[in-house]
């Protein structure tokens, strides 16, 4: 191939010059260190080197290292022309190129034929001295080449340069070709005729090849940036102007080649960053430390934005200076928004355990609490004390269902509890009625998630927002269709209730109305109990004056009620006088006064009509009051009268408790009554009197009545479903609703088939190296969710017990008479049925089913200790003893035979019978 151009003689001096400077002569330089001396290319500074070293100018050789020095002789001190003109002299040239072997050194003549033959020449292209001495040159060149005359050129411009460098395909004497970069110098004498050339010839093969690789990879390189789809990836010159672009660019950022060139790169920003001179800082950062990594939002032409990763490397010169940057952009909208929802989702896991936290606490605290007024107080202050929540209050309707009235609260002050009670009136219009009426009389829970919102037509949202509230959300107490008052809770921000949250204070009501309930039910008992101990006590009294103190000592005492009076009606002075009162009584309302017959009083127009009232306007005390009272006559023996706090009410079982204390002093009125009549008579009517004593107890049936109602302990099935309520997960309500309940808690029943809810209930088992074989075919009426769970009792028990590998069977029992001893080891339970009833199911000789696993079994003697409440032998592994005994009970509601034997595999066989 040929060149732009021989070198000049002027560049020949300069490089000559560098070694002319050097302090002592024969110093050995490097191309490199003349080049950075000259400011040139390295390769460009060794071609000329090369060319003085066949002048004779300087000597070369490779060391050690594989390197090229160059030296000038010492002795050495003519120019370059100089060391031309002494070329001249074929022996002495001879002399100075006869050991180079690096290189092919040889003269021609004007006509180009070859004149003298180095060492360096035979071994680069494999003639011999007297094979190719007077042969042309051109022979060394390629038949394309000689066609096309470059070896005749290259003579001309040598002649008319005074020098000319090539690079192309050389051939050898056996055909083989290298690559060569070859220098033709022309030679002149004194006169400036021409006289011949120096030829000097290097093999550059593995350079080229070098090169050759290089370019390959450029452009491979170059294509594969052009194509790439997934990066953007163009440069920018120093100042950040677009200069190239990639089809990824392209696809990314929606610009053509033709836009965008020439274009300031701040264009992909969006108008924040540019004006916070981002795209600047970027560039900055990327010259100071080569390269900057950034991630923001970047803009498409269309305007449309993505979340890009950026990476932006500077490019230096060879002084190291800014050339320009390679910037590299990758769309990760799809990570990023992958990271929001993963970062949304841990601050929203955060927050559920925050509130777990909360309702920890808050169970713990129900668990201890004694009273009602405990367990509201304990989750109002826990609930407002948190970091999730601001303020909590508990309500409930008055008696009359017309207005909330808050019993206990936390975070909020009287005077926004007035705002309360006035938007959950009866009164109140519809599009300010608060969220807590709402909740009560839906029985639903009522979230608001921005009480900004149409907070100008609604009073207690205002009122709320001066609080510094944002959302609401109010939670009715129900539990056993009671209703136990509303939980309204607040917080500080907007959408503070999602369907999580809601599903967490929703079950949170659920638990304050059960323990509500189980402190009620104590107290019930407690109450029952008490009324109890005082129908004794009343049937030891002797005057109107001792029954009056017990019937106000139970109802201030024992039924917590605020005030009690009992009037009594004076026949001799036609009034009712006050013959006991509670001392809170006397000390809220005055002592109480005697009412006169015909007295404009609500107490006079109770007795005086024989009906129950409530009034506002009086207190037990008969003086004026403010607070509720609840007057009961006594027959004709008087009237009761008690009375409440302002925050509370009479409900309908305080109501028929105190009709029942009310009852029951009418008939020790009675009683007393006949008594002292009695006593009037003489000795010789002791047998008459006893009959009439006799009689006399009737009304005492009364509250024996009730006393045989009480139980002698607490209930055992009550007591372990409050316990376990607070222990175990929703899905366990239904096993302990009939543990608890037994037939009440069964209450519907439809077809179900047992196969079916067999693989239904071995889902939510975890075993999944064991199997299931169903191979019955049978549809029952019952209710499905139970038959579920019996089913999932057993096959957990089977793995508990049996390991995770064993097989279940749920398998049909032949119809076969019902009943009879067992003969089989067999222990069974049947249901608690008349003796005709069993007479009659051994007369349908009903089937039935049975569950059989082949794992280790049931030893005998503790077949008959499976079915008890609270039996277990896997306490550590966290059973509760209540799975068999739930089976029990349901056979037991069904009215089935349940039975454990050992199956045909050695393992434990379930057998129900009589199932119909």
């Amino acid at each position: 191939m040929e060149t732009s151009g021989p070198s000049s003689p002027d560049t020949f001096d300069d490089v000559f010059d560098v070694f002319t400077r050097v302090d002592v002569p024969g110093t050995p330089l490097t191309a490199s260190e003349i080049a950075d001396e000259l400011g040139r290319t390295p390769e460009t500074v060794a071609d000329e080197l090369d060319e003085l070293v066949g002048r004779g100018a300087l000597e070369a050789k490779t060391v050690g290292t594989g390197e090229r020095v160059w030296w000038r002789p010492p002795e050495s001190s003519e120019t370059v022309e100089e060391s031309s003109e002494a070329a001249l002299d074929q022996a002495q040239f001879r002399n100075l190129v006869e050991a180079v072997t690096d290189y092919a050194i040889f003269v021609l003549d004007r006509e180009g034929r070859v004149q003298t033959w180095n060492e360096g020449a035979k071994q680069l292209k494999g003639y011999d001295e007297a094979d190719i001495l007077g042969q042309h040159f051109s022979n060394f060149y390629t038949d394309e080449d000689r066609e096309a005359g470059v070896p005749q050129r290259n003579i001309e411009r040598a002649v008319e340069n005074g020098r000319v460098t090539d690079e192309g395909w050389r051939v050898r004497k056996d055909g083989t070709t290298f690559w060569a970069s070859v220098t033709i110098t022309a030679i002149r004498d004194d006169d400036g005729e021409l006289q011949g050339f120096i030829k000097v010839t290097r093999d550059m093969t593995d350079r080229h090849e070098y090169e050759q690789r290089l370019r390959k990879e450029k452009e491979r390189f170059e294509t594969l940036v052009r194509e790439v789809k997934d990066y953007a990836i163009f440069l920018l010159d120093a100042d950040g102007i677009v200069q190239t672009w990639n089809d990824g660019a392209k696809q990314l950022k929606g610009y053509d080649e033709a836009e965008i060139v020439g274009q300031h790169f701040s264009a992909f920003y969006t108008d924040e960053d540019r004006e916070a001179g981002r795209p600047e800082q970027n560039l900055s950062v990327a010259a100071e430390q080569g390269r900057v990594e950034d991630e923001g939002k970047r803009v498409r032409k269309d305007g449309t934005t993505f979340w890009a990763n950026v990476i932006i490397t500077a490019l230096y010169d060879d002084e190291g200076e800014v050339r320009g940057f390679a910037k590299v952009t990758r769309d990760m909208t799809e990570r990023h928004e992958y990271e929001q929802r993963l970062r949304a989702q841990r601050d929203e896991l955060d927050e559920l355990n925050q509130i777990n936290t909360v309702i920890r606490d808050i169970d713990q605290a129900l668990v201890t609490a004694t009273t009602r007024e405990e367990i509201e107080q304990a989750v109002c202050n826990r609930l407002a004390s948190s970091t999730t929540y601001s303020a909590a209050w508990v309500g409930e309707f008055t008696e009359d269902y017309e207005d909330i009235t808050p019993r206990t609260w936390a975070g909020v002050d009287d005077e926004y509890l007035e705002t309360v009670r006035n938007a959950n009136t009866d009164d109140a219009k519809e599009t300010e009625k608060g969220v807590g009426a709402l909740a009560l009389r839906t029985g639903s829970v009522q979230p608001v998630q921005r009480l900004q919102r149409d907070s100008d037509g609604e009073p207690w949202r205002q009122a709320s927002l001066a609080e510094g509230f944002e959302s609401a959300i109010s939670v009715p107490l129900l539990y056993d269709e009671v209703e136990y008052g509303v939980l309204t809770v607040y917080a500080d921000h907007e959408s503070a209730f999602d369907q999580r949250k809601i599903a967490v204070l929703s079950e949170l009501g659920e638990t304050i109305s059960h323990a509500i309930a189980a402190i009620r039910r104590k107290e019930r008992e407690q109450t029952l109990t008490a009324l109890q101990e005082s129908t004794r006590e009343l049937l030891r009294t002797e005057t109107q004056t001792e029954i009056g103190d017990i019937i106000v000592g139970t109802l201030t005492d024992d039924i917590s009620l605020a005030d009690a009076v009992v009037y009594a009606f004076d026949t001799a002075e036609n009034a009712l006088e006050p013959i006991a009162a509670s001392s809170r009584g006397d000390a809220g309302a005055g002592r109480p006064v005697t009412v006169s017959a015909g007295a404009d009083s609500p107490i006079w127009t109770s007795f005086e009509r024989g009906e129950t009232q409530f009034t506002d306007s009086v207190a037990p005390s008969g003086e004026s009051g403010t607070h509720r009272t609840m007057l009961v006559p006594l027959g004709e023996y008087g009237v009761l009268a008690v009375g409440v706090g302002e925050q509370e009410s009479f409900d309908g079982k305080m109501r028929n408790l105190v009709e029942l204390v009310a009852a029951t002093a009418e008939a020790a009125f009675k009683r007393t009554d006949r008594e002292r009549r009695l006593q009037h008579q003489n000795d010789r009517l002791d047998s008459f009197a006893s009959m009439l004593a006799h009689e006399l107890r009737n009304p005492v049936t009364i509250g024996q009545i009730y006393g045989r109602q009480l139980p002698t302990d607490e209930a055992p099935e009550a007591v372990d479903y409050v316990t376990e309520a607070f222990d175990r997960i929703e899905d366990m309500i239904d096993v302990l609703l009939v543990l608890a309940r037994g037939r009440e808690a069964v209450d519907e029943q439809a077809p179900v088939p047992l196969a079916d809810v067999a693989r239904d209930a071995w889902e939510e088992v975890e075993a999944p190296d064991a199997t299931l074989e169903v191979t019955l075919d049978r549809t029952i009426q019952a209710d499905e969710t139970y038959v579920r769970h019996l089913f999932q009792n057993l096959f957990e028990n089977a793995v508990e017990h049996g390991g995770s590998d064993l097989t279940v069977t749920v398998g049909e029992l032949p119809t076969d008479s019902a009943g009879g001893d067992s003969t089989d080891g067999s222990v069974g339970v049947s249901s608690e049925r008349s003796e005709d009833e069993a007479r009659q199911g051994a007369e349908r000789t009903a089937g039935g089913f049975y569950v059989a696993d082949d794992g280790v079994g049931i030893p005998a003697d503790q077949r008959n200790d499976i079915f008890e409440i609270g039996y277990t032998t896997a306490a550590e592994q966290g059973g509760t003893g209540l799975g068999l005994a739930f089976v029990r009970e349901l056979a037991e509601v069904y009215e089935w035979d349940v039975s454990v034997t050992e199956s045909e595999a050695g393992g434990a066989q379930f057998e129900f019978r009589n199932v119909r």
